[in-house]
């Protein structure tokens, strides 16, 4: 067998028109010779070679490349190189020159030098590394399993989830200096892949968060009982029988008011009494994986009702005695299951989620324990019966069987074949250890066959006979529950005749149509069950008479049943994973589910989620030139031949088989008109009455809306699946409609019918458009893969394992060793940066917080440097056109571009954690440069070095021309000489400057040290970029304000030693004037007000983005929007 093959026995599909006796496939042991490992490695080894560049890197690229490198600094060159052009050629003999070398090499070097990447590199390693150390440092920290704790033990999913509750400092005692070595040399454990993926920049740039797995992720690993069907019979007289609470009950003349009435009907009314539907509906407990309670306060009304199903759940459907054989019934049913594209393999306890996944099947146990023991069984109840026989039934049904007996099939606007579970029953022959002669049966079986094998049913406190509206209100129940979740009816009679043990070793195959045997089996004279006034004597006493041992007798026992009701089970929603979709959503991340099963089933889970599932909110990703026509083998079987055995598929069930499968799987989803051109070519059979096979009305569906009118639905019933967006089906149909229609695809939060395949192509659609995704799937699934390598970054989740039962606990992997399933999950996870465990669970969405907190604050640090270093570049430039002398000298730009800028940008990195991070939208990614960013950019950072810019080559000329006026006074050799703009002698070189350099030290020192204290109440504003000074202290980032006090002071130290060695021994004196002593110690107050002035502005612009984006983030108005 090859990698997508399925291994199924030869059969023989006679045309049987009796019960018939099938022998159990056997099962086969298969050495594996390849495993899928390989495969994936290769893969993971092929991508590695791949950057992973993020719109922080291209954003970066941007600005420090093209921005400064390939723009500012060759124009800035040209201007400097052109001024001091004209300034050797025509203004020397003036001002004077300083020597070519320092006019044309020296003073355009000084310009460029800001914008090249000296220490720029070094720091964004540094930075980025230390960034990676906080997030392992977080994953490894109590911090973040205290988070999901708290998540986990909310109350209500649906509540409104304070964010800004919880502390502002989240790193308060993560210690993150050990990681940040770990980290340098690529050694951290608890975050992978930080130099391929990236995942630092991909978590605080992530705009989707897709999930690919369903079960044991999103929702519970078992799956929970929601609604119990039964039925009750109540007075004519008293009026329509319905629940006290006015919900979950339904009258006849409610559901089928345009049905005539039939014979039963008329008898019914004779005896004054008729019947009605009641439904109770159970929640789950949010915090438990089984706990139930019921939604109506008078539910033990109903005990009469109950007690039996709490029985029948306790004595078959988890009696751990029948697992065995029940695990082998299920294999053969899905083999049986693979040749039939109307039916899927879904037996009444498990039901895998796709063909392909048979083997997952036997793990999807569906326990009902929890709903025993809260109609009052215990587990010592079943001590006193005995389990004797397990007989198992199975039937092929027609394909226009199953689209006829769907009679609300027209109502719905699908565009899909409907499957139903393939049909079944699983009955338990059980004694009682006090009463030998007293044999029961037990039955639990999909809903149809169930019907078929009653013929009255238990209202609580006597039998009734069931009449054609009661059958036609189990099947339309049971039909269109279905659908979207897994119902089971339970059924029971008492046996007057023992069974022999051989029909326990073989399965009961009944013909397609096999409504007429149960008819010709049906008591002719039912028993007036009034009589019986205790239930007591349901079971017989009289002893047992003869055995049962061939198959016609065996089917015999299976009719004239007595139903009990029906139980409808769904997977829940687990509520860290609602609340994380809700924060998500506040945060303007879209999340995204890549759900593997149809849109009925998909819909109904997203809206457990917290998820939209109206119109406009899901594609089906199934292409849209799949099979809906039966093939030649289909309609040979329509035909009634006999299928001989060289139609029978070989055991080897090749990859064309497998593709038809899964093609067949896909048939549950929605294409558009085929439901409709499919049943429009049926003809009704003339076989059975017509008031059965009218289809019930459009107003008749609407009618039912009452049995699922709580908001987590659990049947189609109110629904409106017409595609009414006209939104793209299948994947090859996306790229075309973004294109030409709209971008609705990229807004939507499921995609229903995905494959590993069909996921991976339509994530990178989703990047080619600018999102950035991140894969949230199961560590246990290795086709995950792929998807893992095609996304931005990728995290892998432990799943939660469902039991088979609860009563049997979960596989436990040993402390002392790496178990076979730690080192598969291990292996899968190999493409993925963070991989979250069950021992150690970690809050996502805090994890999200932190990188986008840290990316932005890094962000804001980038752009603190740019606009530090362009500052100093346009301040030697402003001196060059002034025909100042140079502003500073090389060492001084060194140590402003290399230390006082890197440090306090850095120093940026290091603010508080604030909750409010994830209030809003994530800031915007700017690819490209237009006029309108060119003007927000010269307004927003412009302005904040605007009067750095004026102010600084102000005071300096103002201390030289006070030089100036000194050096020429106190200087008698040079007695007609007068300062020229700042030079005292115009004919030595820079006009005297070179030779009396000591002033112009000073100045430069001066200017230097202003420029450090404007840099520092530059980033005062840089702090904090939300919020103004004083609504939020810049002091609560302690890393930065000892940074600035530190530069300050060494700055202010050097500068004082240095004018004072300068000065020693000179023979004249330096007057500042006062003006400039002013202006400079003024300045650094101006500077605060106009940055915060700007930022002020700033905020506003901003909080008009905000809106922006969250508009168009909620916004799902495509081209064909009916609204």
């Amino acid at each position: 067998m090859c990698s997508g093959e399925i291994y199924s026995p030869p059969q023989k599909h006679d045309h049987i028109t009796m019960p018939t006796a099938r022998v159990p496939f056997s099962n086969k042991r298969f050495v594996l010779q390849e495993t899928p490992l390989i495969r994936n490695i290769k893969e993971v080894l092929e991508a590695s070679k791949k950057k992973n560049i993020t719109c922080y890197d291209r954003q970066r690229d941007l600005i420090m490349s093209h921005c400064l490198q390939y723009f500012a600094l060759p124009f800035f060159y040209i201007i400097t190189i052109l001024v001091n052009l004209l300034h050797y050629i025509y203004a020397s003999q003036w001002i004077g020159s300083g020597h070519w070398s320092v006019m044309f090499f020296l003073i355009p070097a000084s310009v460029s030098l800001p914008f090249l990447p000296l220490c720029f590199p070094f720091y964004w390693i540094a930075m980025h590394t230390l960034g990676n150390a906080k997030l392992s440092a977080f994953l490894q920290s109590t911090s973040a399993t205290k988070c999901q704790v708290q998540n986990c033990h909310t109350a209500d999913p649906f509540e409104d989830i304070s964010i800004a509750e919880e502390t502002e400092d989240f790193t308060v005692g993560i210690k993150w200096g050990q990681h940040f070595i770990h980290a340098l040399f690529g050694n951290q454990h608890s975050l992978a892949l930080t130099r391929s993926s990236n995942p630092l920049h991909i978590l605080g740039s992530v705009t989707a968060l897709c999930c690919v797995d369903k079960k044991g992720i999103l929702s519970w690993p078992n799956p929970t009982a929601e609604k119990i069907f039964i039925l009750k019979t109540s007075n004519v007289k008293s009026g329509p029988s319905r629940n006290p609470s006015g919900e979950g009950t339904i009258d006849d003349n409610d559901v089928f008011e345009d049905d005539p009435p039939v014979q039963e009907d008329r008898k019914l009314s004779k005896q004054e009494t008729c019947t009605s539907i009641e439904v109770l509906d159970l929640t789950h407990d949010l915090s438990c994986p089984f706990k139930l309670e019921f939604d109506d306060t008078k539910w033990q009304e109903h005990l009469g009702s109950l007690k039996p199903i709490g029985l029948a759940i306790l004595l078959n459907t988890c009696n751990m005695a029948t697992q065995e054989h029940y695990i082998q019934f299920c294999s053969h049913v899905t083999c049986e299951a693979l040749y039939n594209e109307d039916l899927v393999p879904v037996t009444n306890r498990r039901c895998p989620p796709c063909v392909k996944e048979v083997s997952s099947m036997f793990s999807n146990n569906k326990c009902l324990c929890e709903l025993s023991k809260r109609i009052g069984f215990t587990e010592n109840a079943k001590n006193n019966y005995t389990l004797l026989e397990q007989l198992s039934t199975f039937r092929h049904v027609q394909p226009e069987t199953v689209r006829r007996d769907i009679k609300f099939a027209k109502s719905l606007a699908l565009a899909t074949k409907l499957k139903l579970p393939f049909p079944h029953m699983v009955a338990v022959v059980i004694g009682e250890v006090n009463a030998p002669n007293s044999l029961q049966l037990f039955s639990q079986a999909t809903g149809d066959i169930a019907l078929d094998s009653c013929v009255d049913f238990w209202d609580g406190s006597t039998l009734r006979t069931l009449s054609s509206s009661d059958r036609k209100k189990i099947l339309d129940f049971y039909q269109r529950t279905s659908l979207t979740a897994y119902c089971t009816a339970f059924a029971y009679r008492p046996l007057g005749r023992s069974v022999n043990s051989k029909l326990s070793h073989v399965y009961m195959e009944l013909p397609a149509d096999s409504h007429t045997l149960y008819v010709k089996n049906r008591s002719p004279t039912p028993l007036d069950w009034n009589l019986h006034q205790s239930t007591d004597s349901l079971f017989g006493a009289e002893g047992i008479e003869g055995e049962i041992s061939d198959i016609e007798n065996c089917f015999e026992i299976q009719c004239n049943q007595i139903f009990l009701g029906m139980v409808t089970m769904q997977y829940q929603a687990q509520i860290e994973m609602v609340q994380l979709i809700e924060q998500l959503e506040r945060a303007c991340i879209r999340f995204v589910h890549f759900s593997k099963e149809n849109e009925l089933r998909s819909r109904v889970f997203s809206e457990k989620m917290g998820l939209e599932s109206g119109w406009n909110c899901h594609i089906s990703l199934l292409s849209s030139d799949s099979p809906v026509e039966p093939s030649g083998e289909e309609q040979e079987v329509k035909e009634g031949e006999d299928w001989t055995q060289e139609n029978a598929i070989s055991p080897l069930l090749g990859n064309n088989l497998c593709g038809s499968l899964e093609g067949s799987r896909n048939m549950s989803v929605s294409a558009p008109c085929a439901i409709n051109a499919e049943i429009g070519k049926e003809t009704s059979e003339p076989t059975r009455a017509n008031k059965d096979e009218d289809l019930v009305s459009q107003e008749g569906w609407q009618s039912l809306s009452c049995l699922t009118d709580s908001t987590e639905q659990s049947a189609p019933i109110n629904f409106d699946m017409s595609n009414r967006a006209k939104l793209p089906r299948g994947i090859e149909q996306i790229r075309p409609h973004l294109e030409q229609v709209d971008n609705v695809p990229l807004l939507v939060s499921l995609f229903t019918d995905c494959t590993p395949s069909t996921t991976q192509e339509m994530i990178g659609i989703m990047q080619e458009y600018g999102e950035t995704v991140c894969v949230m799937g199961s560590s246990a699934n290795a086709d995950n893969s792929t998807v893992f390598l095609q996304a931005n970054a990728s995290v892998s989740v432990e799943p939660l394992y469902p039991q088979v039962c609860q009563k049997v606990p979960v596989y436990n992997s040993p402390t002392d060793m790496v178990s076979p399933v730690q080192l598969s999950q291990r292996l899968n996870s190999l493409p993925c940066s963070v991989s979250i465990t069950r021992q150690r669970p970690i809050s996502l969405f805090h994890l999200i917080m932190h990188a986008r907190h840290y990316m932005q604050c890094l962000w804001n640090c980038v752009q603190f440097w740019v606009c530090g270093v362009f500052t100093i570049s346009v301040l030697q430039v402003i001196a060059t056109l002034a025909m100042l002398p140079p502003l500073f000298s090389i060492g001084q730009i060194m140590w402003l571009c290399c230390a006082v800028i890197p440090v306090l940008a850095m120093s940026l990195v290091h603010s508080p954690v604030s909750a409010q991070i994830m209030q809003r939208p994530g800031p915007k990614s700017q690819l490209y440069i237009n006029s309108e960013v060119a003007v927000f950019v010269l307004w927003c950072y412009g302005l904040k070095f605007l009067p750095s810019v004026l102010l600084v080559p102000l005071i300096f000329g103002a201390m030289l021309s006070s030089h100036c006026q000194s050096l020429v006074a106190q200087n008698a050799t040079f007695t007609n000489l007068t300062c020229t703009v700042v030079y005292p002698i115009p004919n030595l070189p820079l006009g005297g400057w070179e030779k009396y350099h000591h002033p112009l030290s000073n100045a430069q020192l001066f200017a230097s040290t202003l420029i450090t204290y404007h840099l520092v109440m530059v980033s005062l504003s840089f702090v904090h970029r939300e919020y103004l000074c004083w609504r939020r202290s810049p002091f609560r980032n302690k890393f930065w304000l000892f940074t600035s006090v530190a530069l300050l002071f060494i700055q202010t130290i050097y500068t004082i030693i240095a004018v004072f060695l300068t000065n020693e021994g000179q023979n004249y004196e330096l007057d500042t004037p006062w003006i400039a002593i002013a202006l400079a110690f003024s300045s650094p107050l101006v500077i605060l007000v106009v940055n915060e002035f700007v930022k002020w502005q700033e905020i506003k612009a901003n909080l008009r983005y905000e809106k922006r984006a969250r508009l168009d983030f909620g916004t799902k108005l495509g081209m064909n929007s009916p609204f």
